[in-house]
């Protein structure tokens, strides 16, 4: 194989498939490395892990037609500290990768593409096509409520379904919950639900954009987003999402709208003086104002204050300022409204249309 290709063309295209490319190299040292091969006038990258995987091109001259693995990570970073302009890549028979730009030349020991998994066809047929930024916009309101514990698989991931007009994405750790809702501009065919894993949507979310659309199309246990000439796949987690609008409290008691970078540095402050003993923070939902407390024992205390506008009972709850955190820097609204039934009970911020977002009181000593 022998090729010429722009650098920063190049670098954008195996910065999708570099994370997907396993470290687990006991089992199979090839999924480790990138599948570069040419195809008429271009340069086909592919990843996988098996189950999740990434598949693009990006134009090159083509000198002479081949195809090699090469480690993904090392040619990923010898790629980035390149000088910008072309790039050449050349593959000898016993699988070395030289790659030349200026006066750099690199050589990195490559493998025989034969032991490389393929990734399923991408069947692109009854797909449904949204717009990206609505997509890329649900799944930041809501990975971050994605359950790291391995033990509740279902919570692995976010839960994303079409049921006529209306798409949805919820995520969970039982803690808390993301809800986003949008209605979309036509119906769709089929009602689709399905939970998508985490590292398949940080991958996502890498390459999605804020134009243009998305097509997606689930087939058996798999999924594929199509964007642009790049497809990504991923296995499904199966299993049953838990029944998540039990959980989203339904009255209102107390409301209070409040600013929310002034409520996110509130917290970070406070947050300070928190800790594995006492992790929680004690909210004061106040005529006029919110007050902040963290104490920890042997510690010390942080106390801080910001304004609302309050309708209802004044109540004091404790909750994890870590939980809050996450969705106050993830939502760009000015202002948001904190609801409050009772002081054990749920308390749930909502920013933005379609969207809220359930927090889990905490116990406060």
């Amino acid at each position: 194989m022998d090729i010429r290709i722009d650098k920063n063309e190049l670098l954008s295209k195996i910065y999708l498939g570099v994370n997907i490319s396993s470290s687990k190299t006991t089992t199979l040292p090839i999924l480790s490395n990138l599948l570069l091969e040419t195809k008429k006038n271009k340069l086909q990258i592919i990843a996988t892990d098996m189950e999740v995987g990434v598949l693009t091109s990006c134009s090159a001259e083509i000198k002479e037609e081949g195809s090699v693995t090469a480690p993904a990570r090392k040619f990923y970073d010898i790629v980035k500290e390149l000088s910008d302009g072309d790039v050449e890549i050349q593959v000898s028979k016993n699988h070395t990768v030289q790659i030349k730009s200026g006066k750099s030349v690199f050589k990195v020991m490559g493998m025989d593409k034969e032991d490389y998994p393929q990734l399923p066809e991408p069947s692109l047929e009854n797909a449904i096509e949204m717009e990206q930024n609505t997509l890329k916009e649900a799944l930041q309101l809501t990975s971050f409520a994605v359950s790291r514990d391995e033990t509740r698989y279902v919570l692995n991931g976010i839960l994303v379904s079409f049921k006529s007009d209306i798409f949805r994405c919820v995520a969970t750790d039982g803690r808390r919950l993301a809800y986003y809702e949008k209605k979309l501009p036509s119906k769709i065919k089929k009602d689709v639900e399905i939970i998508i894993p985490s590292k398949a949507v940080h991958e996502l979310s890498k390459l999605l954009g804020w134009d243009g659309t998305v097509q997606i199309s689930v087939f058996q246990n798999k999924v594929v987003f199509c964007v642009a000439n790049t497809f990504l796949s991923a296995t499904l987690i199966e299993g049953k999402f838990p029944n998540y609008e039990q959980v989203i409290p339904k009255g209102k008691g107390t409301t209070a709208e409040i600013n929310r970078n002034e409520l996110l540095q509130c917290l970070r402050r406070a947050a300070l003086l928190t800790s594995t003993e006492a992790p929680a923070v004690k909210v004061d939902f106040l005529k006029g104002r919110v007050m902040i407390t963290a104490r920890t024992p042997n510690l010390g205390e942080a106390k801080e204050e910001a304004v609302s506008r309050h309708e209802g009972k004044e109540m004091t709850i404790g909750f994890n300022p870590d939980y809050l955190m996450d969705v106050l820097k993830n939502l760009e609204t000015d202002n948001i409204v904190f609801t409050l039934s009772d002081s054990d009970k749920p308390g749930v911020v909502e920013g933005k249309e379609g969207y809220l977002y359930v927090i889990m009181p905490m116990q406060i000593h």
